[in-house]
């Protein structure tokens, strides 16, 4: 190995140098702040937590092993001090979590920390008090500990603690489990353990036996069976909480399939899981005591999946910044500033965009902000301005442009641009790419190992502005798609190609849908590509040891110039062609699954269920094999995500073969991959002989028969594409021309034909549920008990509105607007708008309902207009891109309810 490094070191001026680029910067305007380095001489291992020691001039942090440091309050420290190592004494411990000195500490000496053991243990999170032996370094007896809170440990653990401006302290807890199914213990809205909760204790009194006391004013002193040192609950796992200038409470929660939230926190406050993730409901029949409070930030799953709760800013170096609630987002990296006036969120934007999986922030006694990036070598940040703000985008806007071709049209390459090729590519609805990597000025990859040396920590970094290109070509070039490192973070563009294929437009933020010969077509927006191109999983997918077959037409190992250091001894299982035939069936497909699904369905991946197909992973830990579904089981019979010799109950493979809603892979593709399919197929088949259905009559039934069709072992029936179950058509919809599929209603359609069609209300009901077509109703609307408050409650719609109202209000909402559902539009002075409907217009103030179904109130003094406008906020077009079946299965569901 010492001597292919030295030969890839050697050779790195063989390599043409990539001189042309014009890849620089975005093409939207910069954030505001970028990362800047510091406390650069403070070496820390996996940290996890970052705070101020109260009147000392330092901070503490915590790392996962259960050492905790201190350090001075100045980016120029060169040292650190052990302050306690909970290791020795507790050798079962897997994480330590978060620490708070006692407001009193000088005088008694008292500090507090949490830490974890194991997984699923009853009393595996405890929250214990231990004594200083000494203050100047400050170092704890680690004999002096006396536990006094312990909760059940999982996934969730929450475990961040903070003293109150009441004296108090707080802790939160998760809800201790793992990511799916959500809630298992189901107790987010249980009040009588611990879990998914903030708790808060009076620490300078004894009561009852306890190391503690209750606050008398807890809230739920005399509710029944619940424990009375519950302060709010409903959370998810609360990750960070802390307390601003002005006494409140915040809170980051991590979300679970759509959201991930941010809490102001009331005493007594009903935070809504597992009842409802944000705005979706998720088991609305648990819900507890109290009204849920809506998040006073929710941000989609498109540009977060971890929230980490922050602090409300109030230092010196960006006035700008004052009061505002500074928070990030573990795997984007994304930094966001909020302010609110006690009442509502008065502006939010995102202030940085960093490749950081931010795991805490910390905040200096003077207000200033800093985070930490997790990893093995722990690093500390904090924001700096952006030097590009105000200068004018040289972005390139054609692909021409970019540098990357001396001839755009025929695709060659500039000088010091490579052509490389990948073993297993991803499936693009039957599109080829060509895919190139370019490194500016002859630099190179750099890999750097630290850690044990026999299971070493690797650490990949790319050059600052890099760039990975893919040009898509289906019969002829539809995109160019470009991933640029701009020296921080990874973002992704695309270029739309012209008809003639000279040439190709930079397509806007949102990207772009349109039809190749009949063929729907969707250019991915930009922030659809992060939701792939994480950390987790390199950022750069195809470009990963376990891909790479060739560079340059070179065994991609010998690409001279590219890489300095040990990148390709990361490998740890290298992916086949899942089309070569001489490859063992296993390992084509965990390859195929690798390529199309891996980039969520991994560790910390985004993806809402517990499945990680990683090839990196053995089968057996992917937790695929007789695993039941948490989404759905597609009515399959005896449902599993993988069931090993029967695809046919496969979920999985389900999703994969279907057309329409359910369809995975989520991104990226839109048509069933016939290949991957009959790989899956016979994978999960194994030894097993599989039958053939004599009549197609469960979900289940089509599965099998699709599978003789895709085999030519069955003649393909059009009318089963047809089929009046949506759960049994949806397999034979591939087979059919793109111009002969099931048609979706659109915008125009003749309502009286839709009226006068037989609908179930049965599947309607199915439709409108919490996993159906139509779940977004209840995001607005309670249908019997289930929803959110925000719109009409729709559990005897029937009764009020005919057939033709009902359909007439889902495509056409505007037309006929329920009387105090008119939507206002108010102005503020600040030039703000608040949108919703007027609950109080009263003379001094005028109540909104938001959207997030939580009232608002606006002074008069603050408004400089109001208005009714004549639509409803319920959007046009709900039905169209349902069936016509579904519709008329939808409006006999809701002409039922009376």
């Amino acid at each position: 190995m010492l001597r292919v490094f030295l030969f890839l070191t050697l050779c790195a001026a063989t390599h043409a140098q990539w001189t042309t680029s014009r890849i620089h910067g975005s093409p939207e305007p910069p954030k505001p702040f970028v990362p800047e380095h510091v406390f650069t001489q403070i070496a820390l291992n996996d940290a996890l937590e970052m705070i101020a020691m109260p009147g000392a001039g330092r901070f503490a942090a915590v790392e996962k092993n259960g050492k905790i440091w201190t350090f001075k309050d100045s980016p120029d420290a060169a040292s650190k001090d052990l302050l306690i190592d909970l290791k020795p004494d507790h050798p079962a411990l897997n994480y330590a979590y978060g620490i708070a000195f006692h407001p009193k500490w000088r005088e008694n000496g008292l500090v507090f920390i949490t830490y974890v053991y194991g997984d699923k243990v009853p009393d595996g999170s405890k929250l214990s008090r231990f004594k200083l032996t000494q203050q100047e370094p400050p170092m704890l007896d680690p004999k002096s500990e006396t536990v006094l809170l312990t909760w059940q440990s999982g996934g969730h653990n929450g475990a961040s603690i903070q003293f109150g401006p009441d004296g108090m302290l707080y802790c939160s807890t998760g809800d201790a489990t793992a990511p799916s199914p959500p809630d298992s213990l189901k107790t987010g809205q249980d009040l009588s353990d611990f879990l998914s909760s903030i708790l808060r204790i009076d620490v300078d009194h004894e009561e009852n036996g306890k190391a503690y006391a209750i606050p008398k004013d807890n809230p739920f002193l005399t509710t029944p069976d619940a424990r009375p040192e519950i302060y709010a609950f409903g959370f998810r796992n609360p990750w960070k909480i802390s307390f601003d200038q002005k006494g409140r409470l915040w809170c980051g929660d991590v979300g679970w399939e759509l959201w991930e939230m941010i809490h102001l926190v009331p005493k007594g406050g009903n935070h809504g899981w597992s009842a409802m993730e944000a705005s979706q409901p998720i088991m609305p029949e648990t819900k507890g005591p109290g009204h849920i409070i809506p998040p006073v930030a929710a941000h989609p799953h498109t540009e977060a999946a971890s929230i980490t709760g922050g602090y409300v800013y109030h230092g010196s170096r960006f006035p700008e910044l004052r009061d505002a609630y500074i928070y990030g987002d573990y795997e984007t990296g994304k930094i966001w500033a909020l302010w609110h006036d006690g009442q509502k969120v008065t502006r939010r934007e995102e202030i940085a965009d960093t490749p950081h999986k931010i795991v805490t922030f910390g905040q200096s006694e003077d207000g200033e902000l800093y985070w930490m990036n997790w990893e093995k070598d722990t690093r500390i940040y904090r924001l700096s301005k952006n030097p590009a703000v105000g200068k004018p985008s040289q972005f390139p806007r054609k692909l021409s442009e970019t540098g990357l071709f001396t001839d755009t049209a025929a695709q060659t390459p500039a000088a010091g641009v490579l052509p490389f090729e990948i073993a297993e590519p991803m499936w693009q609805d039957g599109a080829k790419a060509t895919r190139f990597v370019a490194l500016p000025g002859g630099k190179s990859i750099k890999t750097t190992t630290s850690g044990n040396p026999d299971k070493p920590n690797y650490k990949v970094e790319w050059p600052a502005e890099s760039v990975l290109a893919r040009t898509i070509t289906l019969e002829k070039k539809i995109e160019t798609q470009v991933l640029h490192f701009d020296g921080e973070t990874w973002n992704g563009y695309s270029y739309r190609w012209n008809d003639a294929g000279t040439d190709a437009q930079l397509v806007a933020p949102d990207g772009e849908e349109f039809t190749i010969d009949k063929q729907p077509w969707r250019i991915h927006g930009r922030a659809e590509c992060a939701r792939c191109h994480t950390n987790w999983g390199g950022f750069t997918l195809g470009f990963q040891p376990d891909q790479l077959v060739n560079i340059g037409g070179k065994k991609a190992s010998e690409a001279a110039g590219l890489f300095d250091g040990p990148f390709f001894e990361r490998l740890k299982n290298r992916l086949v062609s899942s089309h070569d035939d001489k490859a063992d069936l296993e390992a084509k497909a965990r390859s195929w699954l690798h390529a199309n699904c891996a980039h969520c369905h991994r560790r910390h991946g985004g993806g809402s269920v517990q499945l990680m197909v990683n090839a990196d992973l053995p089968t057996a830990e992917t937790m695929m094999l007789d695993e039941k579904p948490v989404r759905g089981d597609l009515a399959l019979a005896d449902a599993r995500v993988i069931s090993p010799g029967h695809p046919e109950q496969s979920v999985l493979l389900a999703r994969i073969a279907r057309s329409g809603n359910g369809h995975m892979p989520m991104i990226g593709a839109r048509e069933v991959d016939p290949h991957g399919f009959r790989v899956l197929w016979d994978w999960i088949l194994g030894e097993a002989t599989t039958r053939r259905p004599s009549k197609v009559e469960s979900p289940s039934d089509a599965l099998l028969l699709a599978n003789s069709i895709a085999k030519n072992q069955a003649k393909f029936d059009p009318a089963l594409a047809k089929h009046a179950n949506p759960e049994i058509a949806c397999y034979f919809e591939r087979f059919l021309p793109h111009d002969q599929r099931v048609k979706t209603l659109g915008m125009n359609f003749d309502a009286q034909k839709l009226l006068a069609a037989n609908g179930d209300a049965k599947r309607g009901s199915e439709l409108v549920s919490m996993t159906g077509k139509m779940a977004a109703c209840l995001a607005c609307h309670i249908i019997n008990g289930i929803g959110r408050d925000f719109g009409p409650d729709l559990s005897k719609v029937g009764a009020r509105l005919t057939r033709e109202q009902i359909l007439e209000s889902l495509h056409q909402p505007s037309k006929a607007i329920a009387k105090g559902y008119e939507t206002w539009i108010v102005t503020l002075k600040d030039g703000s708008v608040q949108t919703g409907f007027v609950v109080n217009p009263g003379n001094e103030s005028v109540t909104l309902k938001v959207p997030t179904g939580q009232p608002q109130i606006f002074e008069r003094a603050q408004i400089r207009s109001q208005k009714v406008e004549p639509m409803s906020l319920m959007p046009e077009g709900l039905l169209q891109s349902m069936t016509a079946q579904e519709a008329a299965d939808v409006i006999a569901f809701l002409a039922g309810l009376k």
